[in-house]
């Protein structure tokens, strides 16, 4: 009689117990994902960079002591246009690391709010990352793909065409007009 009982309730008490594992860490590496998202935008919206080593860096001690080696970032700077129909944002210059960096000219949609002014600057610093499971007995959690998008204005930056800009390497300062 106790064991069949003990076949019963051991194996749902090994299932809670890893879940108790695996869900609060899937949580707590979404979350330093996202404080990683917002520390980069923070530090590229002060200041040009020759390198983002610095910069990527940040991301890892944030996330800590979470692996995030494998995230997909991309960061952004970007300027804000204002048009017949109404403020457009582009693309001013991107860098990237385990992704594809935005390219220059294109279109951000939407504008983000507060920034619906003729030469707005900001920055965009975007992290992805497929979460691995601990106990892969969890098809679910190892589908899980985190995805964060952080937009801060630009503090302090370079004057050009009469804004404070970032521009990052590689990249070209945003143009005056949007027709540049």
């Amino acid at each position: 009689m106790s064991a069949t009982e003990f076949g019963l309730i051991a194996p749902t008490l090994i299932l809670l117990f890893m879940a108790a594992i695996d869900i609060p860490r899937a949580y707590t590496t979404g979350r330093r994902l996202a404080g990683a998202a917002s520390a980069m935008a923070d530090l590229i919206s002060r200041s040009d960079f020759g390198t983002l080593a610095d910069v990527y860096a940040a991301a890892r001690t944030v996330a800590a002591p979470y692996d995030v080696s494998s995230a997909g970032i991309v960061l952004t700077a970007a300027g804000v246009y204002q048009t017949p129909k109404g403020y457009v944002a582009r693309v001013c210059s991107s860098a990237a690391q385990n992704d594809q960096a935005r390219i220059p000219g294109s279109a951000l949609a939407p504008v983000p709010a507060g920034m619906e002014t003729n030469g707005a600057r900001y920055v965009m610093a975007e992290v992805k990352m497929r979460y691995r499971a601990v106990f892969t007995i969890f098809p679910g959690l190892n589908g899980w793909r985190f995805a964060y998008t952080k937009i801060w204005p630009v503090r302090e930056g370079v004057r050009i065409n009469g804004q404070e800009e970032v521009v990052l390497p590689g990249g070209q300062p945003c143009p005056a007009t949007l027709d540049s």
